[in-house]
């Protein structure tokens, strides 16, 4: 046998080694080839995930102000919105400008990444149709025809709204609830929770129905003319356009689109604030007026009022800031997610999507 001084011992583990490098694995982002083995259609969620929070991010504060006046009977006045954001900020405090968007964050990255997703997987098998084609010897210009866009665009909204729509609902009453201080106030799960306690699932998906009837119109536009927009620069000037074209294409596509839908949304605000809040919980009365009280009615019903107490102007109060907001964050939404998406796309997927571009 051998002596037991003769015998090696076992090699000792540098676990402090180890840790240090499992907490550099750990907090490492992915590299691009990292994201790049992700499918397609999770790539695209997260591309236009990113692309929401940042466009709805910069806009938060013109979109609460935007709300009160919606769901009220204050008359709107553009120069009105400096002292209705001191007022705000006077009472609730700084913050309370971003009153609501840690829900539109909750909301907006599944929201955006779905409709972005899919849209460019309409897009992607269309074009690939295309290329079938033209191997043929079709003579068709690069890119999707306005209907096609209008289509994909119609199909990617609808989806991402009935998917992400008790969010939406819980995000613009929180932007109607007063902001207390020094209080406790209610979040986004107890405002969910409240609605779904006292309305059942029904009360979760209140005001979707002309939320549907303006997304068709809001997203089909908004994406075929962002989509032609850039078509005809990809196939009149023979290149990629560029970042401020992008965001010309973006910002157009948007004024148009929020302009033709305004109405519905008006009504779909209406919806889902009006007599849903609880009395003295409301932060309408920072513009002046007294909430509106009574039960929630039905779509029919409420722009019936809504006309009768304000006429044809009521239906497009508040449009004005949606010309200023609208195209700010159209034009950063679809930038940024080209922007990310072409960063982790494979050369195989640019070359599909711009037949301009080398590499």
């Amino acid at each position: 046998m051998d002596d037991p001084e003769d015998i090696p011992a076992p090699p000792v583990m540098d676990t402090s080694t180890d840790a240090a490098s499992t907490r550099r694995r750990l907090t490492t982002l992915p590299s691009r080839e990292d994201i790049l083995t992700l499918p397609l259609e999770l790539r695209n969620l997260i591309s236009g995930g990113v692309a929401g929070i940042v466009a709805k991010s910069f806009v938060a504060p013109i979109d609460r102000i935007k709300i009160l006046y919606q769901v009220s009977s204050a008359e709107f006045h553009l120069r009105n919105l400096p002292r209705v954001a001191y007022n705000i900020v006077r009472d609730e405090g700084l913050s309370a400008l971003w009153k609501g968007n840690t829900a539109t964050m909750i909301r907006v990255f599944p929201y955006s990444g779905i409709q972005f997703m899919v849209f460019d997987r309409i897009k992607t098998y269309m074009l690939r149709q295309h290329e079938q084609k033209r191997a043929m010897g079709d003579s068709r210009a690069w890119g999707l025809s306005p209907v096609e866009s209008l289509v994909a665009g119609c199909t990617a909204g609808s989806i991402s709204v009935v998917c992400t729509y008790p969010l939406d609902l819980t995000r613009a009453q929180l932007a109607v609830l007063k902001r207390k201080k020094h209080h406790v106030n209610m979040g986004f799960r107890q405002v969910l929770y409240q609605n779904y306690e006292h309305r059942g699932l029904i009360g979760l998906f209140r005001g979707c129905t002309p939320t549907l009837l303006g997304i068709l119109p809001y997203a089909g536009i908004a994406y075929a003319l962002n989509e032609q927009g850039k078509r005809k620069i990809h196939n009149v000037l023979g290149r990629e356009p560029t970042t401020m074209e992008k965001m010309q294409c973006g910002a157009f596509s948007g004024l148009v689109a929020q302009t033709i839908s305004y109405p519905l949304e008006v009504t779909r605000r209406r919806m889902q604030t009006i007599g849903i809040l609880p009395s003295g919980q409301s932060a309408i009365t920072e513009l002046g007026v007294q909430e509106t009280s009574g039960r929630p009615s039905s779509m029919v019903t409420t722009m019936r009022l809504l006309f009768n107490e304000q006429g044809f102007r009521g239906m497009f109060k508040g449009v004005s800031m949606n010309w200023m907001k609208g195209p700010l964050a159209f034009s950063i939404s679809f930038t940024v997610f080209d922007t990310v998406q072409t960063f982790v796309a494979t050369d195989a997927e640019r070359a599909l999507r711009n037949p301009h571009r080398k590499g």
